[in-house]
């Protein structure tokens, strides 16, 4: 029996958890949730999840990106996917640019709420697959991409 792909929503509208969760599971994910950044935080790091679905603004404008950075300087979960996804677009008419923001918010991809769920089921289907590639690849690469993100070449 195959495993089965295990998610962390963090998110703190809990109808939407509700219904993401819901949603996931019918398509046979393992969801878990949490509806704040410190409880999303433990919650990651204590279950290492195959990829974390991860909403912007949720208690503060820069919880998501809190969340995300915890994520990213933890070296046993800085590997773990990231799918972004916030009504900042709507909400504040501010687009998400994946390399000019990328040092104050990392994630692997970036959805914009309301969420299609069929192309979310997309998304995470291509993140998983990049992210497993990526494991594949020598440290040493992995650090020069990570330079060029950064703008240090």
């Amino acid at each position: 029996m195959d495993k089965k792909i295990k998610i962390v929503l963090v998110d703190d509208n809990e109808d939407y958890l509700f219904t993401m969760k819901t949603f996931l599971e019918r398509n046979g994910f393992e969801a878990l949730s949490a509806t704040n950044e410190q409880d999303g935080v433990e919650l990651i790091q204590k279950e290492h999840p195959d990829i974390v679905l991860l909403d912007v603004m949720m208690e503060s404008l820069f919880s998501g990106f809190e969340v995300c950075r915890a994520i990213r300087t933890n070296p046993d979960t800085e590997e773990i996917p990231i799918i972004g996804i916030s009504a900042m677009g709507e909400a504040l008419n501010i687009e998400f640019d994946q390399w000019r923001d990328y040092q104050y918010f990392s994630p692997n991809e970036f959805v914009e709420k309301p969420v299609d769920k069929e192309n979310l089921l997309s998304v995470i289907k291509e993140v998983l697959q990049k992210a497993k590639k990526d494991q594949k690849r020598p440290k040493w690469k992995k650090d020069l991409d990570e330079s060029y993100k950064k703008g240090q070449y």
